[in-house]
């Protein structure tokens, strides 16, 4: 995928990189997260082998969830960091994508644990450049590589996703890439991703007319795994057919199941109804 007059950007990139993983002994403290946790459950034995060297692809149920997915993929990307503390996370967003579900908010990256400081952000002008630039990121050592992807799904073949997957095992990153266009064709895609994951928002608390919503509880999603490859440890009980009910917590960066919580409702497609 290599591109005249790119190469300069590529470099700037990878100086940029090396020289965050240097300052890292200095901030430490302000990144510093406990160890990930042992595995309570299959899933999260599956979801805690996402190491280094892998590729994951993302896609939203529906189109409104494109937000619940993105924020998915910060959550892999934080546990990807609370295992290596001075490594990097690039995030690359295409302008279309940018315009559909915004710009990543650092203020909230910051209150999941994921210092700024640590965040490469990269913009890509069309699908082409996003894969290129995922391709070329996944050769550094950063920690998780993020790219929101508008590519339509007849232009991401085996072919692409294939150099994805080499790219990422010769850098040992973790590969998470979201398919913002491919909602609704989990199950149809073909590629060479070790984990695809479906991903909703949670369904809305019940309330009676009048009531309130209650405080936003932990980040939870609905999830589906609609492609998982064969040896992966913790798969063998896990339905990947079943939709599950996930929360996070950024403090010690695992995943429970079920909802301990009250969750606010996911966003709509338009305001509600003024009363009568």
């Amino acid at each position: 995928m290599t591109r005249n007059g790119v190469c300069e950007r590529i470099l700037f990139l990878r100086r940029r990189i090396a020289a965050i993983e240097a300052q890292g002994a200095l901030a430490q403290g302000n990144l510093a997260r406990p160890p990930v946790a042992p595995a309570q459950n299959p899933f999260e034995l599956l979801l805690q082998n996402l190491g280094g060297g892998s590729l994951n692809e993302i896609i939203p149920a529906r189109p409104r969830d494109s937000a619940a997915a993105a924020g998915f993929a910060s959550a892999l990307a934080l546990r990807a960091v609370a295992a290596r503390p001075r490594a990097v996370v690039v995030w690359i967003s295409e302008d279309m994508a940018a315009r559909e579900i915004g710009l990543p908010y650092g203020k909230g990256l910051e209150a999941l644990g994921l210092d700024p400081a640590r965040l490469v952000f990269v913009r890509t002008r069309n699908g082409a450049e996003s894969l290129w630039a995922m391709e070329e990121a996944l050769k550094s050592r950063a920690a998780a590589i993020v790219a929101e992807s508008w590519v339509a799904p007849r232009a991401y073949d085996l072919s692409a996703s294939r150099r994805l997957l080499l790219a990422a095992r010769r850098g040992g990153g973790l590969g998470l890439l979201l398919l913002l266009r491919a909602c609704g064709e989990a199950a149809r895609l073909t590629s060479a991703a070790q984990l695809r994951f479906e991903i909703a928002a949670p369904p809305p608390p019940e309330r009676t007319p009048g009531q309130r919503l209650p405080p936003p509880g932990p980040p939870a999603w609905r999830l589906r795994i609609a492609k998982a490859r064969a040896g992966l440890p913790g798969l063998g009980e896990v339905d990947p057919l079943a939709w599950r009910d996930i929360s996070f917590d950024p403090e010690k960066a695992v995943f429970h199941h079920a909802f301990s919580e009250r969750v606010p409702a996911p966003p709509a497609d338009r305001p509600d109804l003024a009363p009568a």
